[in-house]
């Protein structure tokens, strides 16, 4: 019976360890996945913000941009001067709104899916990384390595581009009734002057 009960009572002693270590790797986990969403936070936030706010007003603009024909254009410049006010007022009140549940979603949305899709090993490689001065001079090198890729994105397609938008303003007039505009200025950025030595 003695033996029967020291079985029973260290099986039981083996099975509460192994709970009480798996609900602390949970927690390990559970705090690491919190710390990336928070880096992530840190980093893409500003930029999704902006990038929210933006498609906010997006609607508002195309809505009385339309809107703003009917106005006699005596009072147009007027007009689009009280609205590009009240434009201002409704993307700063949408930017605040936004900005403030960046981090709280963040943590709800991407916690989950990082305790899903990431083991506890790949998270501190993650956290490690957002951590380190490396991290740190490769987000200091984004905007101008975009810019870079952009640019040799731009002189690649160009004639592409302004072909198919020649073609696209051929079908427009075709549609409309009108006669085809003249040629608009280009929709693909120029490349800037090369300076002279």
């Amino acid at each position: 019976m003695k033996s029967s009960l020291l079985k029973t009572s260290a099986i039981m002693a083996l099975s509460l360890a192994c709970a009480l270590g798996s609900n602390a790797f949970a927690q390990d986990k559970h705090a690491l996945a919190t710390e990336l969403a928070q880096l992530q936070t840190k980093l893409d936030g500003p930029g999704l913000t902006d990038q929210l706010a933006a498609g906010a007003q997006q609607p508002l603009i195309q809505k009385w941009s339309q809107q703003l024909q009917a106005v006699p254009a005596a009072r147009q410049q007027e007009v689009r001067s009280q609205l590009n006010e009240a434009l201002e007022k409704f993307n700063t009140s949408a930017h605040q709104a936004i900005q403030a549940q960046i981090g709280p979603a963040a943590e709800s949305a991407l916690v989950p899916i990082f305790m899903e899709k990431l083991s506890d090993d790949d998270l501190r490689t993650l956290v490690t990384f957002f951590k380190s001065s490396a991290s740190t001079k490769y987000q200091a090198l984004g905007a101008d390595a975009t810019n870079a890729w952009a640019q040799k994105i731009v002189e690649a397609t160009r004639t592409s581009v302004e072909g198919s938008a020649s073609t696209f303003d051929a079908a427009a007039a075709k549609i409309v009734g009108a006669a085809a505009p003249a040629a608009a200025p280009s929709a693909v950025p120029k490349q800037p002057a090369a300076k002279k030595k």
